[in-house]
């Protein structure tokens, strides 16, 4: 994933870049620490999704990858 963050002028359209490109490489191994707090929708919340939203994650990584 590439992320570029700019800043327009709603007059001219002009673009000002506010941080330079930066690629993201997908993680390796997925932290599922405190470090982060879990999310509260109802969706995340239910039984079982946290497993299930791990796989997820790990097969978009791999897709990323080239891996599948």
């Amino acid at each position: 994933m590439t992320i570029e963050v700019y800043r327009v002028n709603p007059e001219t359209g002009t673009r000002t870049q506010v941080c330079r490109k930066h690629t993201v490489e997908p993680a390796e191994v997925l932290d599922f620490s405190s470090g982060y707090p879990p999310c509260a929708c109802p969706r995340c919340t239910a039984a079982g999704s946290r497993s299930r939203m791990h796989a997820l994650v790990t097969e978009a990584n791999r897709r990323s990858k080239g891996e599948l």
